[in-house]
């Protein structure tokens, strides 16, 4: 099984700098937000999918499903929260790392299923183009999210425009979803001892992406109120992502690997996260579109 283990900080995670941009596009009705933190997200999602074997460069675009993602806020919730993204990619480039093409205005993007129906966020930006989102705050604005069906077909229905045809993309769902079952949500552990981590749900053949990191202690502020949400999370070097070309049910982490992101930081414990990533592909005019179908799980874990 090849294993690739990078130690990066996913940019989902990092402090979303929020700027007041006019767009120079068309004028947007009520849908049609301009919304930094979306885009951000986004990019960070496609950073995701480029380490998990996407070929980002070569994309005319993009279409994501995922349901409690592991790159998401860190509770403890048994709600499934079910978001998505859209973007088609111009020719111009943008100031974003992994959005680094233009995104193009497809129309209307709506996502059906099981007689449900969800007009996907438009989300404008005079340097990045158009993207298309159903994110829950703090990532997005969006309050209709989408329920999980098991093994049920989603359609994004993309009206068109005058630089992208119309088309349906159909991802089918997982059996079901990741669940983490060798620990519970504030479990205490030793870190001198090994972290098997065990899951149940997801596909078999599906890439599984892995995540550990510290859990800081919450910065208290001059009246004694908690700061803000970027001073949360730990340093680059603190943070330990593995993706596994297969869905195992397991994986173990080492406990120097655990004593190593926990040294000399303010920590209360570690987030494990599980996910899965499950990639297509759709021609189009533009060229090939990729999809994703993603679902995930975390929980909190104490330290001895």
């Amino acid at each position: 099984m090849k294993i690739k283990s990078i130690f990066i900080l996913i940019g989902i995670i990092s402090i979303f700098f929020l700027l007041a941009c006019q767009s120079e596009l068309n004028s947007p009705n009520q849908n049609n937000l301009n919304d930094q933190s979306s885009f951000e997200t986004v990019n960070s999602d496609l950073a995701l999918m480029k380490d998990g074997g996407m070929p980002l460069d070569e994309a005319a675009g993009v279409f994501s499903i995922g349901w409690n993602e592991m790159f998401r806020p860190f509770e403890d919730s048994s709600a499934v929260k079910g978001m998505a993204f859209a973007v088609a990619f111009g020719e111009r480039e943008t100031d974003l790392s992994h959005f680094r093409r233009f995104g193009l205005d497809m129309g209307n993007v709506l996502i059906n299923y099981s007689g449900n129906q969800i007009e996907m966020q438009k989300r404008f930006h005079d340097r990045r183009g158009v993207a298309y989102s159903l994110f829950k705050r703090p990532f997005g604005h969006s309050e209709n999210l989408l329920e999980f069906i098991p093994n049920t077909e989603y359609h994004f229905e993309v009206s068109g425009s005058e630089v992208f045809a119309p088309i349906t993309i159909s991802l089918t769902s997982p059996i079901s979803l990741m669940d983490i079952t060798s620990h519970n949500h504030g479990q205490v552990i030793d870190p001198a001892q090994d972290l098997a981590i065990a899951w149940t749900g997801g596909n078999i053949e599906g890439k599984v992406a892995l995540r550990l990191m510290p859990h800081l202690r919450p910065h208290r502020g001059p009246g004694g109120g908690h700061h803000g949400m970027g001073e949360h999370h730990p340093p680059f070097d603190r943070v330990i992502f593995v993706v596994l070309d297969t869905n195992p049910g397991s994986y173990t982490f080492t406990s120097e690997q655990v004593q190593r992101i926990m040294n000399d930081l303010d920590a209360d414990g570690l987030m494990v996260e599980v996910s899965q990533m499950e990639f297509g592909e759709v021609e189009h005019p533009n060229g090939i579109l990729h999809t994703a179908m993603r679902n995930g799980n975390s929980v909190m874990l104490r330290v001895d």
